[in-house]
């Protein structure tokens, strides 16, 4: 933590903005809930419990780093029961537990400044109960409530352990003696999922509540389920496993070798992700996909079928049969024909959640299923396809529980979309082929046919664009100097030079009203002032340049501790101010400033609401424009490929439809206030188990279309967020920030995705590839000389021991964010046709680096008669392998997207233009 970041800490404080925000987060958080389990227990009284478990006390609110969220206060299950009528009889084991919490926090090593920066974590064992304990918990109650929790952390080890998912020898003990002590246990999940078989089937715990990351008024939400005060809608948005080697993806984890470069996943699941596995394979799950109880009952009927090429429309109706209101939540599911491309049994297609049924009260719902939602791409044939055949939908409660409906019938195999660019795999993968599938007996359903001659004819052909415009004033001397660069450049691109009339002293100001165009003024900046615009302002190098206002003001900047921000050294000379970027999946992450701490992103999809994400949106862009702040680092739309997985809390669901869909409406939410934007993330397949971020990812081109990418298609195509940040790891060996396929051809191309791609923070690409492959804005900073090096032929830069200058500044949490190495214009390649040589004198020591490079063959070391080492590197030139087009297209991106946001707003106002 640097002294700036200290002083937020130290300095800043007091209460939220908006407090009424306490109770939208208490609302989320009871119907985030799942009620797993309940014999009749619950709903119950309020009075005398016992309460064990150390997140009774030591509750889980929400997440680590860059998930955490300053507030002025959270509700811990114990203060939450309290305050709504309960006592305990374990008052003396809370207070051990307490003492423990407090004492485990002082001890640790780091400093308050670094807790609080980096977010509070779980740091004391849960205490064992003393037959003393037990003998005063069972004194005037049957009943005990058991929280158990679980800290968010990274895998650090080279095999993946599956220790975070069983209970500790302590909970296992303390749990035992609980259920042989009283009548009636409910246990409370107070993390991501974990192994709870052995313990779900005891007679005497009677009921379950998954509370999940439940958000600063966790207590107080688990007290209105256990009392009814809030009937349970909570389903699962993962499949909850018996084990944790009951999932596809558990023995395809992230592992490093012994060198840190190792690290390797290979997603032999293919398409059978969560329940698409257990369903098809027939591997029974403890509670299913979709799965939650409530404390009443409901009845679902199909009114209405209709289908089109447009979408297939269902009308549902609910009815409550129970004794007391609550809400359902109606699925539908889809199992597509069997044909040439494999299937899964059924794919989630639509879904919708009723509002507050009173006993016998009934509510229509409509469902619109788009159908590119029920196309399966063909890897061959590079399209996105529906085959002939029946496609069954299915109504039900759970993915393991529902009935067919109705029924499409398409008469032959249609194109609905070709693609000539997808991702390739980079090595040959068994995948799993699961068994054939049962006939069924449909019965009398509703029928609608799709004629594959109807559909529109003119399909759509998606190809690569392999040429850049660099736009030059009149009388420039500019000549390409990549269309003639010999080396292979990956993604060549034709560069075309346009001429555009100079346009004087225009600012940025001019561009928005459309005085000047953006390629006039673009052609105005030097790369100098290209290469700031494009990467972040932490530690940025500052340069002097023309002022084009014939007046002064001065933009007044907030100086609040977030994610990162783009420069603002342009802002009084060009126009171009500041724009402000914050972390926070569950909240705004403001360093020392209290905001709201909503649920985690797995217990907001639990709710299957889109209206509590609008909802949920909009306070957060109401908080964001109270503290000046353009555009959050949310959702988190990567899939939740091991639910288990103690990281599994920051993501929506192992469904791309449901996160896509709820992610699209937690957008809607932060866009109604004007100049307010979200930054989705991480595209595309964050999953690893470790805090490896050099991670490489083999995977198939029909998994990372249907899976992996579709829930950030859907929030493009629905909502149009301001950008897209990418993940700091590699895709079937390439850098995904550095991967033009899926930058520009994907996203920009087919998708018409037109905001700004945002590198990761700590990334170790190429950030001249990266610009080249189409990403915009790299993330927290770096050095404009570096980036610019990729527009000129530049030597290696050699230290003393023979290896090249290395580059390590701006720690985030222990680690650099901005690094590099000094190669220049050289790539190490062992199939190069270049050298360079470096010399180490007698006497100094070779580079641990130079060595292991030896050993890959990328290097040779010659020791000479006088002792001096040689070492020759081999690889190739690469020369200037950027286009000033590329530069320049970037920062159209980035601006197109300013002028839109809250600090173009200000700085205008204050210009008093």
């Amino acid at each position: 933590m640097n002294f700036r970041q200290l002083k937020g800490v130290i300095t800043k404080s007091g209460k939220m903005n908006f407090p009424e925000h306490r109770n939208l987060a208490r609302t989320f958080g009871a119907d985030s809930m799942v009620l797993l389990k309940n014999n009749g227990i619950l709903p119950m009284n309020k009075g005398k419990v016992a309460l064990f478990g150390a997140g009774a006390v030591d509750t889980v609110f929400c997440g680590i780093f860059y998930n955490y969220v300053f507030t002025d206060g959270n509700i811990n299950v114990k203060q939450g029961l309290i305050n709504n009528g309960f006592t305990f009889s374990t008052d003396i084991w809370l207070d051990k537990m307490e003492k423990a919490t407090k004492k485990a926090y002082k001890s640790s090593p780091n400093t308050k400044s670094t807790k609080l920066f980096a977010g509070m974590r779980t740091l004391a064992e849960e205490v064992p109960i003393s037959v003393a304990d037990l003998a005063e918990a069972i004194i005037g109650t049957d009943t005990c409530i058991y929280v158990t929790r679980r800290q968010q952390t990274f895998e650090n080890s080279h095999d993946v352990s599956e220790k975070p998912y069983h209970l500790s020898q302590v909970e296992q003990e303390n749990l035992s003696l609980i259920t042989g002590a009283f009548k009636n246990v409910i246990l409370v999940i107070n993390s991501p999922m974990m192994e709870i078989a052995s313990i779900a089937r005891l007679k005497s715990v009677k009921a379950i509540v998954f509370m999940g990351i439940a958000g600063m008024e966790a207590g107080n939400a688990l007290a209105d389920v256990i009392t009814g005060a809030v009937n349970p809608s909570g389903h699962l948005t993962n499949t909850w496993a018996k084990k944790y080697k009951d999932y596809s993806t558990c023995m395809h984890g992230s592992r490093k070798g012994k060198s840190y470069d190792a690290g390797e996943i290979d997603y032999k699941e293919g398409i059978y992700v969560g329940y698409r596995y257990f369903d098809a394979f027939d591997v029974a799950p403890q509670y299913p996909f979709g799965y939650g109880l409530s404390y009443t009952t409901f009845d679902t009927s199909l009114e209405y079928f209709e289908a089109s090429w447009i979408s297939i429309i269902m009308r549902v109706k609910v009815t409550n049969t129970g004794s007391v209101a609550g809400r359902h939540v109606v699925q539908v599911y889809c199992s597509q024909p069997e044909g040439e491309i494999e299937k899964p049994y059924q794919i989630l297609c639509s879904f919708a959640k009723t509002g507050k049924l009173k006993p016998g009260e009934s509510e229509e719902l409509t469902l619109k299923i788009p159908i590119m939602t029920l196309t399966s791409f063909d890897n061959e044939d590079g399209a996105w396809v529906m085959e002939k055949g029946d496609y069954l939908f299915r109504i039900g409660d759970n993915s393991r529980d529902t009935k067919i409906a109705a029924k499409v019938v398409l008469d032959k195999r249609t194109v609905i979309m070709r693609v000539t660019i997808s991702e390739k795999n980079a090595k040959p993968m068994e995948f799993l082929t699961p068994p054939p599938r049962m006939p069924v007996d449909t019965g009398y359903i509703k029928v609608a046919s799709l004629s594959g001659d109807a559909y529109n004819s003119e399909k759509k052909i998606i190809e690569p664009f392999r040429e850049v415009t660099t736009y030059v004033q009149e009388d420039s001397k500019y000549i390409s100097y990549v269309n003639d660069n010999t080396y292979n450049i990956p993604y060549r691109v034709k560069e075309n030079i346009e001429v555009v009339k100079p346009c004087g002293s225009a600012t940025f100001i001019d561009v928005i009203k459309e005085k000047v165009s953006m390629e006039e003024f673009i052609a105005s900046l030097s790369p100098e002032i290209l290469a700031r615009i494009v990467v972040g302002a932490t530690e940025e190098s500052k340069i002097s340049s023309e002022n084009r206002f014939t007046f002064s003001f001065n933009f007044d900047s907030k100086g609040v501790e977030i994610a990162a921000k783009t420069t603002n050294q342009f802002a009084n000379t060009l126009g171009i101010p500041s724009v402000k970027i914050a972390d926070g999946p569950s909240g705004l992450h403001l360093i020392g400033i209290s905001c709201t701490c909503f649920p985690s992103p797995m217990n907001m999809a639990q709710t299957w609401d889109m209206s509590a994400m609008v909802r949920m949106g909009r306070a957060y862009g109401r908080e964001m424009e109270a503290h000046d702040i353009d555009y959050c680092l949310a959702p988190a739309l990567n899939i939740s490929r091991k639910p288990m997985w103690n990281r599994a809390y920051e993501f929506y669901s192992e469904d791309p439809t449901i996160s896509g869909v709820l992610g699209a409406g937690f957008i809607m939410g932060v866009k109604r206030y004007e100049g307010r934007n979200v930054i989705i993330k991480n595209l595309p397949v964050f999953n690893q188990d470790s805090s490896n971020q050099n991670v490489n990812i083999n995977i198939e081109r029909r998994t990372f279309g249907e899976i992996y990418l579709k829930p950030f298609s859907i929030c493009q195509f629905v909502t149009k967020p301001a950008g897209i940040l990418t993940s700091s790891l590699k895709i079937n060996g390439r850098c995904i920030s550095s991967n033009k396929v899926l930058n520009t051809d994907i996203i920009r191309r087919d998708w018409g995705f037109s905001g700004i791609v945002l590198s990761d923070w700590g990334s170790m690409s190429d950030k001249g590839e990266d610009v080249h492959a189409g990403c915009d804005l790299i993330m927290p900073g770096f050095d404009p000389d570096k980036l610019l090096e990729s527009m000129m032929n530049v030597p290696p830069t050699f230290e003393e021991d023979g290896y090249v200058s290395v580059v390590e500044k701006a720690y985030l949490y222990g680690s650099p964010m901005i690094k590099y190495e000094k190669w220049g214009s050289f790539v190490l390649d062992k199939n190069g046709d270049t050298v360079v040589t470096a010399k180490v004198e007698p006497g100094n020591e070779v580079s641990e680096r130079a060595l292991k490079l030896q050993n890959k063959g990328l290097c040779t070391i010659k020791t000479e008669i006088d002792g001096t080492k040689t070492i020759i590197y081999k690889g190739f030139n690469r020369g200037p392998y950027l286009a000033l087009g590329e530069l320049q297209q970037a920062v159209i991106n980035i601006l197109n997207e300013i002028k839109n946001s809250g600090a173009m707003k200000k700085l205008m106002e204050q210009a008093n233009i």
